[in-house]
């Protein structure tokens, strides 16, 4: 069984656990940002991995003290082959998350490394079928690696050298489930990467980042996120999440709420969606009532329309960076070419060529419909629009 992989575990028990273990290019770029702070003089570091798997995060350490927690009895017993065995602890590092628990002492210098499990619990499997988060009550949270970040606080980590997901903090409601750790630690350096280099983590892939946070007292706040230069690893190129404009605030991604409208006056709907991923993965327009359903009425089918142009024809070389992203768009250009999505969505998209009939000559003249127009032509130009999102 090789460090980097988990060659132990079935694909149903990896999504259980969240256990795909780790490339040994990302593992050598953790070793990369944490080597500074244990190779010069003053008191040594332990070196902590809680979501041990198989141990490839330390192997690399150099004779420094460590620690490794795992949950998998498998796993366990592999790393007692590689590692010294009073140092191994079989546990559930989510649970009595304390210092003295792995015989750590409070004035210790400690490093937090590792690819802790990072999954939704009411996601891949059906409700129910992933199990619960059994952790310390103020650790809960419905994914387990915002868990395990909230853990790295209690234990008072000086510095956290870890992979997540980046959706953990460009989605403002993630950053704020991070409730302590981001009230005590400051990123410093992160680098993004596709879910694409792990085995077998499906077609749906996301950008992960290698993460290094210091413990710093004033933490960081939703802004500092919004202007932290990212890299992107084997590019030169990078992301800051400020220079991206979407469609939050602009278009509703959401079913209506209690007191709301449920009943559209053109009978059309929209299928929710969270973020660029689910809008390409989901449903487009709909004819009937749904509970997923969004409104959709004259005044906004156009949004719309831009959405399911944006699901069509949105497919740039490096999709999966902005995969966790809202929609992308350019309000002015949306605001000036209303019918060229509208005339694009309603010649192609089935359920709209089917209920052509259907839509209303109020719909056809508001937007100034031509089905004459040339299809491929305005494919070609809503393509270059889109093109210039990114």
């Amino acid at each position: 069984m090789q460090a980097h992989k988990a060659e132990h575990l079935a694909k149903k028990r990896k999504i259980l656990m969240g256990g795909y273990y780790t490339p040994e290019k990302l593992v050598s770029k953790v070793y990369e940002y944490i080597k500074p702070y244990f190779s010069g003089e003053g008191k040594k570091p332990i070196i902590f991995d809680s979501a041990g798997g198989c141990g490839a995060f330390l192997s690399n350490i150099n004779g420094n003290d460590y620690r490794i927690a795992e949950f998998d009895c498998e796993a366990c017993d592999f790393l007692k082959l590689r590692f010294d065995a009073i140092k191994i602890f079989h546990t559930n590092s989510l649970l009595n998350a304390n210092r003295s628990k792995y015989s750590i002492p409070p004035e210790t210098p400690l490093i937090m490394v590792g690819n802790p499990p990072y999954n939704d619990t009411t996601s891949e499997f059906r409700n129910g079928e992933k199990g619960e988060n059994v952790c310390d009550e103020d650790l809960r949270d419905r994914d387990l690696g915002v868990s395990f970040l909230r853990s790295y606080n209690k234990l008072k980590a000086d510095l956290v050298c870890i992979l997540h997901p980046l959706s953990y903090l460009i989605k403002e409601a993630n950053f704020r489930r991070l409730r302590e750790f981001r009230e005590n630690y400051k990123l410093i350096k992160a680098e993004i990467f596709s879910s694409a280099l792990f085995d077998g983590t499906g077609f749906g892939k996301f950008p992960i980042i290698v993460a290094l946070y210091e413990r710093n007292m004033s933490g960081m706040d939703f802004e500092f996120i919004r202007n932290f230069r990212f890299n992107i690893l084997d590019s030169n190129d990078t992301f800051i999440l400020s220079k991206f404009q979407t469609t939050d605030g602009y278009i509703n991604k959401y079913p209506p709420r209690k007191n709301d409208a449920k009943k559209s006056p053109i009978g059309l709907y929209y299928y929710t969606f969270r973020d660029l991923n689910s809008l390409k993965k989901n449903a487009s327009f709909l004819t009937k009532e749904h509970p997923n359903g969004i409104v959709v009425t004259l005044e906004n089918f156009y949004k719309y329309s831009y959405l399911y142009s944006l699901k069509s024809l949105f497919n740039p070389a490096n999709s999966w960076l902005y995969g966790n992203l809202s929609p992308l768009a350019d309000m002015d250009d949306l605001e000036r070419n209303k019918n060229l999505y509208v005339s694009y969505a309603v010649r192609t998209n089935r359920v709209l060529e089917q209920s052509k009939r259907l839509l209303s000559e109020k719909i056809i003249n508001h937007y100034k419909i031509n089905f004459e127009d040339n299809v491929d032509r305005m494919e070609e130009a809503i393509k270059n629009r889109l093109n210039s999102l990114v």
